[in-house]
């Protein structure tokens, strides 16, 4: 009898685990976010409330205590991403352009106590061939390195930042943090930002960081007055208004730079952005997202009055087996309109994501206007797929063909035709596990009439498998 009594409770023992996970739905752990450094692993301080939430691989290392009282703590984190990219007829030419590449990061967050931070992420670029690639190779550098301080105020938070930190605004179309390539940008930066109720106001003053190739030479570069590096400042309101369906953005945006060319004009540039932004969705099944830009300043001796406004809907067919969703996205950037005058209306994306245009970067929104009728499938859990068919025009016949980030490939002398091309694009995502996501990006350009008349003429294609590992 005892011998059966010593069995069952044997049984138990590991039964009752098993019971416990069937009884009790575990929450989800903290998902990684487009910036590590929005990552909060804090529930992790407490073992009771830690078991409450599924474990992630490499816990140990997301709340490493440095004091008795747990308040100092380490987050350690990483992620390593191997890519393959090849370009047929690169920029409309006969060069084609293959090689691999891989980025490797590491961060680490030191917390002391709720309202002290100090965050530090070193990145690593490495492309094939031999040669130094511009924003794809770095041996080793700082891309962030920040203190950041909270004074709490009852449910509000005012918090102030200073040293290196990515920026990303809104949906990324005039700052962003340029994920294409190996580096990512990042700004020398004091920041502000005032959080309260559902709304936040940031404000900013920052000096764009110029990679370089060789270990620690990135400069920091904020209160260098010989430095050349593009300055960023600004005011960012997000707001929720009361029954107003969807948030409101509102910012203003200043940039300079030493040198720019847009156009017939060339010299230092001064520009200011206002924006609207009106985003949400509208029940389960749409979507939105809509802005509008209104740019002014000075470039040379000409002043600048441009604009952009883009608006991008989704249609979610939530009882369909694949959650099929429709998209059509517009967006229209002006372009100068009348060459040898002292004015410019060629817009400025500042600091855009060129892959909102096209997944292979192909267009920049400089003079560019254009129709993305687009569909997205999920076929099975963690796996998607993504199609668009853009048609690209120039704005003004009076400018020309720009690439990323800003650059005039095509004078508007050299042909009179507005359009430019169309492009279909397919990007699937499968998401293995929470750690390992597999990406792959293609994209096949068509010349239009505006690039045949201006030079060569060749189809653009572009295909990037990526594999990106993180914890």
């Amino acid at each position: 009898m005892r011998n059966l009594t010593f069995l069952f409770t044997l049984l138990s023992s590991f039964a009752s685990p098993l019971i416990y996970a069937q009884e009790v739905e575990l929450k989800a752990p903290q998902e990684f976010m487009n910036d590590s450094a929005d990552e909060d692993y804090s529930y992790l301080k407490n073992k009771e409330t830690a078991k409450e939430y599924e474990p992630v691989f490499a816990q140990g290392l997301k709340y490493v205590s440095l004091s008795k009282g747990k308040s100092v703590y380490l987050t350690v984190g990483g992620a390593y991403r191997p890519r393959f990219e090849s370009t047929i007829n690169e920029n409309y030419t006969e060069e084609d352009d293959s090689y691999y590449s891989q980025r490797l990061n590491l961060n680490s967050a030191l917390h002391f106590g709720k309202y002290v931070r100090v965050y530090a992420e070193l990145y690593h670029g490495f492309t094939s061939g031999g040669i130094d690639r511009t924003l794809e190779d770095d041996q080793l550098d700082l891309h962030q390195a920040f203190a950041e301080f909270t004074i709490p105020q009852k449910e509000n938070a005012f918090v102030l930042t200073l040293g290196r930190k990515q920026l990303t605004f809104g949906a990324g179309r005039l700052v962003d943090r340029r994920d294409g390539p190996n580096i990512r940008r990042s700004f020398d930066l004091v920041k502000a930002d005032y959080n309260f109720s559902q709304n936040s106001i940031q404000v900013f003053y920052g000096s764009e960081v110029q990679p370089e190739f060789d270990a620690f030479d990135n400069a920091f570069a904020l209160f260098d007055e010989d430095a050349t590096n593009p300055t960023l400042w600004g005011a960012v309101a997000d707001l929720k208004v009361g029954r107003i369906l969807g948030k409101t953005e509102l910012y203003y945006l200043g940039f300079h730079s030493d040198f720019a060319s847009f156009s017939d004009l060339e010299g230092e540039e001064t520009r200011h952005s206002i924006g609207i932004r009106r985003y949400g969705t509208l029940g389960k099944r749409m979507v939105f997202n809509t802005e509008l830009v209104y740019q002014f300043g000075e470039l040379g001796d000409a002043t600048i009055s441009a604009f952009n406004f883009e608006f991008d809907y989704k249609y979610i067919l939530i009882n369909s087996p694949w959650k099929l969703t429709f998209g059509l996205k517009f967006d229209y950037s002006s372009g100068d309109r009348d060459r040898g005058d002292d004015k410019l209306q060629t817009y400025n994306p500042l600091f855009v994501n060129p892959a909102l245009y096209s997944l292979a970067a192909v267009n920049t929104p400089v003079n560019l206007n254009g129709l993305h009728p687009n569909f997205k499938i999920y076929p099975f859990e963690g796996f998607s797929m993504y199609m668009d068919y853009a048609f690209f025009f120039r704005s003004s016949k009076e400018d020309g063909l720009y690439t990323p980030p800003r650059f005039q490939i095509r004078d508007a002398t050299s042909g009179s035709s507005a359009y430019l091309g169309s492009a279909i694009g397919l990007k699937i995502l499968y998401e293995i596990n929470r750690n390992i996501e597999f990406e792959w990006r293609s994209t096949y350009f068509v010349a239009g009439d505006f690039v045949k008349e201006s030079g060569e003429s060749n189809n653009i294609f572009y295909t990037g498998p990526t594999l990106e590992f993180k914890f």
